[in-house]
């Protein structure tokens, strides 16, 4: 993963960045309006990234899916006011959520090594995982196993900010759970409050950057959910407060 970082992207500056990776479903049952949702809500978010010039020069970017197979759709790189992004496809049956995980650390890992290397700070990384559904295919329960028990290390130590979020029913919110010990329980989405979401995080990265807000802050959701998961308009009322 070492030769995915470029360091001429970075030119003399020494802005602190925030790496944010998104690791997103890709399996069938994603398939028509959730993917093209899906889709609108990522193109608006990097929208305002790129509209705001100190998110645009700190924010860095990756996005993972997870199919067929796992693939690194948009690596990290320096935001081109001009380049869009790629369109995110869905089309199989099988949902590696553990090994798409464990790939997007596995990225975020070798994009702060950079960082160190040219002496850059940076914030907490972000990884942001969106399923509908549940571990599926060769060692889908293995690999889960894995990243949950990474992903725990690393909050542990204050090195990730986890969002985890399922969408809607058939997302597996019990192994979602396990990814973060910090979050009381998982969000929540319909495929219909995508861009409320992304519009969310939009605004937490921009806050970040901009005035310091605190990790702990994308974490204290003190509403009291029913059920398995906190839905999206307790997750908002709360950050409206």
């Amino acid at each position: 993963m070492d030769n995915m970082f470029n360091s001429s992207e970075f030119s003399n500056s020494t802005k602190r960045r925030l790496p944010i990776c998104f690791c997103l479903d890709t399996s069938g049952s994603m398939m028509g309006n959730p993917i093209k949702l899906l889709n609108m809500g990522l193109q608006n978010f990097v929208s305002s990234i790129k509209a705001n010039d100190d998110t645009r020069s700190a924010t860095d970017i990756a996005i993972i899916t997870f199919g067929s197979s796992v693939e690194i759709v948009m690596p990290f790189g320096k935001l081109n006011k001009d380049k869009g992004l790629p369109e995110i496809t869905a089309g199989t049956t099988m949902t590696p959520i553990g090994e798409g995980i464990l790939t997007a650390l596995e990225i975020l890992n070798a994009r702060k090594a950079g960082y160190k290397d040219l002496g850059i700070k940076y914030y907490q990384p972000w990884l942001v995982v969106i399923t509908d559904g549940a571990p599926q295919g060769p060692n889908a329960l293995t690999n889960m196993e894995l990243a949950i028990k990474a992903c725990n290390e690393l909050e542990d130590e204050d090195k990730l900010v986890i969002f985890n979020i399922g969408v809607g029913d058939g997302a597996d919110y019990d192994c979602l759970k396990r990814l973060s010990k910090k979050r009381a329980e998982p969000i929540s989405v319909g495929t219909t409050e995508f861009g409320r979401l992304f519009e969310f995080l939009g605004s937490s990265s921009s806050s970040v950057v901009s005035s310091g807000m605190s990790d702990d802050a994308l974490y204290n959701i003190s509403t009291e959910p029913e059920g398995e998961s906190v839905g999206v308009d307790d997750f908002f009322n709360f950050l409206d407060d």
